[in-house]
């Protein structure tokens, strides 16, 4: 593959010859959307946003590594009748950019420090006098996450995207879905909408 690079403002969309024509407008798409999700947060990625577009995969989907200030877009054909008729490419951009913007927000530490431990450790009395301290025995640690941001917040958020955004509303076909878990009582509970997965 002949990788090649496109650098706007905030951002640097990797594509390669199969993914050119969404790289292209995925990075018209990022820059339109940047100043509306960054205003909303009143928070600004500490460089530019890297998005790479590839379609190795039988999926169409994109997934944010927040850590890595990075986005990743599958662009492969999209068919998917329970998806409804939305602007897929402006809504997936705009959902995984969220991401970064959101959750870099919600960081207590910065990308440097991405949590940190509180730990106490007891050890044994020792008795001989050439041996300073004796085997440890006790171990107490307390996480200090740097981000506490639910599963189900994160996506909330990103589904919102900003005010006034208009990529992925709900429709008959959202509707229709939710209407039939409820009457099948198939709601998710808690537990089930905080973890990711089957």
């Amino acid at each position: 593959m002949d990788w090649q690079t496109i650098n706007t403002e905030h951002f640097r969309i990797h594509f390669y010859t199969d993914t050119e024509y969404s790289a292209r407008e995925g990075a018209y798409v990022a820059e339109l959307i940047y100043p509306l999700v960054t205003k909303l947060y009143d928070y600004e990625p500490f460089d530019k946003t890297d998005i790479v577009f590839t379609d190795v995969d039988d999926i169409s989907n994109g997934a944010a590594y927040f850590y890595d200030n990075k986005i990743i877009i599958w662009t492969s054909p999209l068919d998917f009748e329970l998806r409804g008729s939305h602007r897929w490419l402006q809504n997936v951009i705009t959902h995984e950019f969220t991401h970064i913007v959101s959750i870099g927000r919600a960081q207590k530490f910065g990308k440097s420090i991405p949590g940190g431990y509180l730990q106490w450790i007891g050890y044994e009395v020792e008795k001989r006098p050439d041996v300073l301290y004796g085997y440890p025995n006790t171990l107490v640690s307390y996480p200090i996450p740097g981000i506490v941001v639910p599963p189900w917040l994160a996506e909330g958020a990103a589904q919102y995207m900003y005010p006034g955004a208009d990529w992925d509303n709900w429709d008959s076909i959202r509707d229709m879905i939710l209407r039939d878990r409820v009457l099948n009582d198939k709601m998710l509970n808690w537990r089930e909408i905080n973890t990711f997965g089957k």
